[in-house]
């Protein structure tokens, strides 16, 4: 079959959420007013208008600088505040997770080097 395809309609909601954001819009709209005196009066109705911005005086490098060295001052006290909240392990604690991991490691090696050792005698017997 040539020709173009034409794709599903969208599902209800989507059709429903469409025609809702149409009637605000007519809502908020204000009706222009066009007279034959001033044919810009639509165009300028139907357009936003444009705000311009105060120009602000920029700061100067010193108070940039400063301002930048307070936050940073204000973060490293609050990350002091947050580490004293902080619950640390004893060290007999420490000391024990940290035989199980090594333990664990050990094993974990032990394994995979006899599964590499066990696979390359394999592949030596299959390839000569």
């Amino acid at each position: 079959m040539l020709g173009v395809r034409i794709p599903p309609g969208l599902p209800f909601i989507f059709v429903a959420m469409a025609k809702s954001k149409k009637k605000k819009k007519k809502k908020s709209a204000a009706p222009a007013k066009a007279t034959s005196d001033s044919p810009k009066a639509v165009a300028v109705a139907d357009s936003k208008p444009i705000k311009k911005r105060k120009a602000e005086p920029k700061a100067s490098v010193i108070d940039r600088t400063s301002g930048l060295v307070n936050t940073v001052k204000q973060f490293l006290r609050e990350v002091r505040v947050e580490l004293s909240k902080v619950t640390w392990p004893t060290r007999k604690d420490t000391i024990a997770s940290t035989s199980v991991v090594l333990v664990i490691v050990i094993l974990i090696a032990a394994f995979l080097g006899l599964v590499d050792l066990g696979l390359s005698k394999l592949m030596r017997l299959l390839l000569s």
